[in-house]
C-alpha cells in the first residue's frame, strides 16, 4: 500500500485539529454545566456519571489518565452495561485527539516521510487487509493498540469507522471492566492502591525508555 512522496492519504487535509478542539470544548463546557447542576440539585448518582465521562473523554495518548480505577470507583453502585457503554463512548471522544493531533503532526514534511518508508508500505498493506475488525480486536484486547490505532490514522483511515471500531471494541472489554467492579465493590483505599499500582507501573515502563533516549542523544 505504497503511495507517491509527499501524497496524504485522501481526506487527510479536511483533517482539522482547531475545529475538533473548538468542537471538544464546546462538549466539556456542557458536561460542567451539567455538572454543576446536578451537584447544585443534590444529583449524586448523576454527578458521579458525568465525572466519569469527562474524566474518560479526555484518557488518550497524550494525557495517559489510569482509568481502570475510575472504572472500579464508578461501577460500584451503577449498572455495568450503562457504564460500559458510557465509557466506550468517552474513550471514542478521547481517542479522536488521538486522531487529530497525530494527522496534524503527519503534515510536517519530517514525520509525513515515514509514510514513504518499505516498512509503513508493508505495515499499512497488513492494515488495509481488514481495517476495521483489526481496530476492533485491538481495543477488545487489553493490550496496547498503538500499533493499530496509529497505522488507521497515518494511512488517512475515516474518522466515522474508526470512532465506530473503537466503541465497538471497548464496550466487550468495558462490560468485564465494569461488572468486576460492580462485584468487588471496592473501597476506596483498595481504588486507590490500584491507581497506585497502575501509576508505578507506567512510570516503570516509562522511565527507562526516557534514559536510554537520553544516553542516545548524548
Amino acid at each position: 500500500m505504497s503511495r507517491p512522496p509527499g501524497r496524504r492519504p485522501a481526506g487527510a487535509a479536511a483533517v482539522s485539529a482547531r475545529r475538533w478542539f473548538a468542537g471538544f470544548a464546546a462538549y466539556v463546557a456542557a458536561l460542567l454545566l451539567l455538572l454543576a447542576w446536578a451537584s447544585s440539585a443534590g444529583r449524586e448518582e448523576a454527578r458521579n456519571l458525568l465525572l466519569f465521562v469527562l474524566a474518560v473523554s479526555f484518557a488518550c495518548q497524550f494525557i495517559p489518565l489510569p482509568i481502570i480505577p475510575v472504572f472500579l470507583w464508578i461501577a460500584r453502585t451503577h449498572n455495568p452495561f450503562l457504564i460500559a457503554l458510557l465509557g466506550a463512548a468517552a474513550t471514542s471522544v478521547a481517542n479522536l485527539h488521538d486522531y487529530h493531533i497525530l494527522t496534524a503532526l503527519m503534515r510536517w514534511e519530517r514525520l509525513d516521510r515515514v509514510r514513504d518508508t518499505p516498512w509503513f508500505a508493508r505495515a499499512a498493506a497488513w492494515f488495509a487487509r481488514c481495517p476495521f475488525w483489526t481496530l476492533v480486536v485491538a481495543n477488545i484486547l487489553p493490550l496496547p493498540i498503538d500499533v493499530p490505532r496509529l497505522l488507521a490514522i497515518s494511512t488517512g483511515y475515516g474518522r466515522l469507522p474508526f470512532t465506530l471500531a473503537t466503541f465497538t471494541g471497548r464496550v466487550p472489554r468495558y462490560l468485564l471492566l465494569a461488572w468486576l467492579g460492580y462485584e468487588l465493590k471496592l473501597s476506596n483505599t483498595a481504588i486507590l492502591v490500584v491507581l497506585a499500582v497502575t501509576v508505578a507501573l507506567s512510570v516503570a515502563k516509562t522511565v527507562p525508555k526516557l534514559l536510554a533516549k537520553r544516553r542516545g542523544e548524548r
